[in-house]
């Protein structure tokens, strides 16, 4: 029970395409309802780690969080008090098991069509359900496959000056249920950050140079060699912005060459230029620079600089710049959903953001 008197339980609906189509795994409940995988969340698990871990135990199914749904609070008598709970569901991918039921809990699991699945709610579900059951249903019909897009892009960053080993922990945890693209931390964290994620697809991401760039090359390529000891296999790298605007384009070339070879094909590598601080022409520049380099990313931002974060017209130069060469990086300020998608319209193929859990929520009015 939580400090607030409520019992907290957790679940989802949980989606597959199949052929195209969408497909929504349905129980059928010990009362003869139909409804959706759900329990109690156990200790200190996040909620959406309790989602997942009732899903895989009532149905078979290893899911990923897509997005929050709804929150549905409810009371029911038990015995001669009154309990009252509040369920937080998620819209779940599935993406390994098979549909076995817990036979001791549900009397059965199956894949409906979205339209069976809105019927057998309506008519045989409970109405407390039928919100969670609305959302995920119009965001299978209107995205389609690209439902789940976003969070795959997302480098979950944490580089916060007053960060603490718990709070990696805790953002590393997050990550493993999104399946985020990356976890990017400080480099004093990357240790521990590889060792939490191991058996995940989610990446370990670092930064070189940070947050000003103006590191010598020697420290930065020394700087990409031990996080690579360590188990990093992104390094985001701030270029020397100063040596970039007083025209002297070869030597971020260098600098950058630099941390590849010392990468030596064990970390991918993303060039942050920090736009906000550059003209068009300089930008521009940069991106020729970092491609000529052998990077694998050009970035927008650190998301320290005062002047500003990701623009859609940073991100659309960028790609202008360097064609299908690269990855094009957006980071700095991106907080909601439809910023987001904007940025990756322009042509965004990774979001760096601290509000990874956030920015994946369902907007009533999607962008799709």
């Amino acid at each position: 029970m939580s400090d607030d008197g409520l019992v907290r339980v957790a679940g989802g609906l949980v989606y597959r395409f199949a052929h195209g189509e969408p497909e929504v795994l349905v129980i059928d409940d010990a009362y003869g309802y139909v409804s959706l995988p759900k329990g109690h969340v156990e200790g200190d698990e996040l909620l959406e780690e309790a989602a997942l871990r009732e899903v895989a135990e009532e149905t078979g199914v290893e899911g990923r969080i897509v997005a929050p749904l709804a929150a549905v609070r409810y009371a029911f008598k038990e015995r001669e008090s009154t309990v009252e709970k509040v369920a937080h569901y998620y819209l779940i991918e599935a993406v390994g098991g098979s549909v076995r039921h817990q036979a001791e809990e549900i009397a059965g699991a199956r894949y409906v069509g979205v339209d069976e699945a809105e019927r057998a709610a309506r008519e045989q579900g409970y109405e407390n359900n039928l919100d969670v059951f609305a959302r995920g249903l119009r965001a299978l019909r209107r995205a389609g496959p690209s439902v789940g897009r976003l969070g795959m892009l997302i480098d979950h960053t944490l580089l916060a000056a007053e960060a603490t080993p718990s709070d990696v922990e805790r953002v590393c945890r997050e990550a493993r249920a999104y399946r985020f693209a990356s976890v990017c931390v400080n480099p004093v964290y990357v240790r521990q950050c590889a060792e939490a994620l191991i058996g995940s697809p989610v990446k370990t991401c670092t930064v070189i140079g940070f947050p000003l760039g103006a590191s010598t090359t020697r420290t930065k390529a020394q700087e990409a060699r031990e996080a690579v000891e360590n188990g990093a296999e992104e390094l985001d790298v701030v270029i020397s912005i100063g040596a970039l605007r007083a025209g002297d384009v070869g030597y971020v070339q260098e600098e950058l060459h630099a941390v590849v070879e010392a990468a030596d094909g064990n970390a991918i590598v993303k060039a942050i230029l920090e736009t906000a601080l550059l003209d068009e022409a300089e930008i521009a520049r940069a991106a020729r620079a970092a491609l000529a380099a052998g990077v694998h990313f050009v970035k927008t931002s650190t998301g320290f600089a005062a002047a500003g974060g990701a623009t859609v017209q940073a991100v659309r130069l960028l790609r202008e710049v360097v064609g299908d060469a690269l990855g094009v990086k957006a980071s700095g300020g991106v907080r909601t959903s439809e910023a987001a998608h904007q940025l990756m319209a322009a042509g965004a193929t990774r979001i760096g953001t601290s509000s990874g859990p956030r920015l994946v929520e369902l907007p009533e009015s999607a962008p799709w």
